[in-house]
């Protein structure tokens, strides 16, 4: 399964980011070698070991959940799994601007990094998974698969967008 080294603490920063005051971490035996290696490989701030690490100040809206839809699937009890699935998917979307948009690059090498951007998506949606099974209290099974299958049908735009665009 996995753990997490605690609780959230964040100070709010309106109009809807947290910022973390201290790091937070998810360590799981359940990533292969091989996964590992391909978050790393986008970017993502992960041990050989399966630590998987959101430095302070790193700003998170929690989950990315309408506040429409709070009633049936609040983000407080999925909070610490989507904090961490942040920061996966803001490596992603660096990843996928500095590697698989770049101008320049070969058409051969910008499909492999965006095969390696397609992989790390999964995994990373894998990791969220994986930290709301291990959230305490426990969440309950519909709730998880809810959340799962949101980000996996439509974390695609997140995981790719251009948040230097109106920069």
């Amino acid at each position: 399964m996995g753990k997490f080294n605690g609780k959230i603490s964040a100070e709010f920063s309106p109009p809807k980011t947290w910022v973390l005051n201290r790091g937070l971490s998810f360590t799981t035996n359940e990533l292969s070698d091989e996964e590992i290696n391909i978050l790393e490989r986008v970017g993502a701030n992960i041990s050989t070991d399966g630590k998987i690490t959101c430095k302070k100040g790193m700003k998170t809206d929690l989950a990315s959940v309408p506040r429409i839809v709070w009633n049936i699937i609040a983000p407080w009890d999925v909070a610490r799994a989507a904090v961490i699935h942040d920061h996966l998917y803001a490596t992603l979307r660096e990843f996928y601007w500095r590697e698989v948009r770049s101008n320049g690059m070969m058409p051969e090498k910008q499909m492999i990094q965006k095969q390696t951007w397609a992989k790390a998506r999964a995994i990373s949606d894998k990791v969220f998974l994986l930290g709301m099974h291990a959230a305490d209290p426990a969440i309950p099974q519909w709730k998880k698969q809810s959340a799962y299958w949101s980000v996996r049908s439509f974390g695609r735009w997140p995981a790719s967008a251009n948040e230097f665009a109106n920069e």
